[in-house]
């Protein structure tokens, strides 16, 4: 367990907040700004911001914040207290008294099943793993050679809400191996093991999002 100091936050950092509505199961991602708070009362974030207008929210709804600091991810769970509208749009959470950490060095990785675009070339292949620092794709043919660097692009449904994510960013191939098919006379394929470039934090957040839902996908 992690304590708020651990986080070392500045004001004006960027983070993510998973708003749940009171009486409802139903999430919803937005991303905002850290503006300060009052250690050991309350947390001081913007409202985030959507279509040029500010997010509904009710007083007690549940709040997940996730934020980037240094080689880990804090995921802070805490409550609206109070809601600050025009002019300045923001609120008091509480002070979080649960926080966890994952580090990005040696980052989990999750099965995944996920066409990918290398290149520009559409359905050049399939990740089929995946974590915040690189994944594996399986394709007919090889996408590249050993150190090269590609261009990758994918997205994939975000869980409990109606919105999807895009990732877009730079990757070097790391190794190449054949791929062995559990199933016969199956057309030969590669195994391609690539590295993500420096990943902002909103990709790295949502690629940390995507391996946490498939850890807990039942079965």
């Amino acid at each position: 367990m992690a304590s708020f100091k651990d986080i070392n936050l500045q004001v004006g950092s960027r983070v993510q907040m998973t708003l749940q509505q009171q009486g409802t199961t139903k999430q919803q991602i937005y991303y905002t700004e850290y503006i300060g708070c009052v250690y050991g009362e309350f947390l001081i974030i913007k409202v985030p911001i959507e279509n040029g207008l500010s997010i509904q929210v009710q007083v007690d709804s549940q709040v997940t914040l996730r934020i980037m600091s240094g080689v880990d991810v804090f995921s802070l769970s805490c409550r609206v207290k109070t809601i600050f509208k025009a002019p300045y749009y923001y609120m008091h959470l509480s002070f979080p008294t649960e926080i966890q950490s994952v580090a990005l060095r040696g980052a989990i990785r999750t099965k995944v099943n996920l066409p990918v675009q290398v290149n520009g070339v559409a359905g050049a292949g399939i990740i089929t793993d995946i974590s915040v620092t690189g994944a594996a794709i399986i394709a007919g043919k090889a996408l590249g050679e050993i150190n090269q660097e590609a261009l990758i692009s994918f997205e994939f449904p975000i869980k409990q809400t109606n919105q999807s994510a895009h990732i877009d960013t730079s990757a070097t191939i790391r190794s190449i191996q054949p791929f062995i098919s559990k199933k016969k006379d199956a057309p030969p394929r590669l195994t391609h093991g690539i590295s993500f470039h420096e990943l902002d934090l909103t990709s790295q957040v949502m690629l940390l999002n995507l391996v946490y839902e498939s850890m807990n996908r039942p079965g």
